[in-house]
């Protein structure tokens, strides 16, 4: 699909949305996480009327599990807001993982980038701030406990710099969690992209995205953007589907 505009920023956003969404399985056992409504209305609908708040208008999705029911959709929304799609499958969702999904978009992803979980439930000054921020290479964290928090992506960090982030950090240790939002520019991309080939070239296609920001992080600064102003959630089950609604109901 191409629509192109002229009014976009120099800024892609690439929306992660290929997987199975099993912990989600009553609701996803016939439609992709992103399609599930939120106070009436599809997560990937929301996103991407938050990013066209902040004149991001060229958008890549990738997908794969039930692509046959979300392509349509997708193309149809974009084409409503004016928005450059590209959509990139992962005919391997149910076999990879986050770091290879995004490899998979290493050809059309030709600037400065942020990075989104397709789940990500947000609001437009959230992005606003983190995109308008000094720091080309960055993480959104939040600082407060997570509710589950064993699969939270946890950060601990020095002087506002990743040092490292896995789901296995404890509490005790993390000083924060990672959002869901990233955001790199083109040299971080460059490098980003070839740490996670040899990743791929390895045959490590099961590992988050984590792995290749970890190792990326021993090179470039990764710096943490700290939100502490707005409400967010990472639907990846039930109790995270209910804060959604909850936060979009105030």
């Amino acid at each position: 699909m191409s629509n192109i505009v002229n009014k976009s920023t120099n800024i892609q956003a690439v929306v992660l949305a290929a997987g199975l969404g099993s912990r989600l399985s009553e609701i996803t056992k016939d439609i992709p996480k992103t399609m599930i409504e939120v106070n009436g209305r599809c997560i990937f609908e929301r996103i991407l009327d938050n990013l066209v708040e902040n004149d991001i208008y060229d958008v890549v999705f990738i997908i794969g599990y039930r692509l046959n029911i979300l392509k349509p959709l997708l193309e149809r929304s974009c084409l409503k807001l004016g928005v450059n799609l590209e959509i990139i499958v992962n005919d391997r969702y149910a076999t990879t993982n986050t770091m290879y999904s995004l490899w998979l978009a290493r050809d059309v992803i030709k600037s400065d980038f942020i990075y989104l979980h397709g789940v990500l439930i947000f609001n437009s000054d959230m992005l606003e701030i983190f995109i308008n921020s000094n720091y080309g290479n960055a993480i959104l964290v939040d600082k407060k406990y997570p509710d589950d928090w064993d699969d939270a992506m946890k950060i601990i960090s020095s002087n506002s710099l990743l040092n490292y982030m896995s789901k296995a950090i404890t509490l005790n240790e993390m000083d924060g969690i990672a959002i869901g939002m990233y955001k790199f520019n083109k040299s971080g991309r460059d490098k980003l992209f070839k740490i996670m080939q040899v990743l791929v070239n390895k045959g490590a296609t099961q590992n988050w995205i984590s792995e290749a920001i970890n190792i990326l992080s021993k090179d470039i600064e990764i710096n943490l953007e700290f939100s502490g102003l707005h409400n967010w959630a990472d639907v990846d089950n039930l109790a995270d589907l209910e804060s959604a609604n909850n936060i979009l109901r105030r």
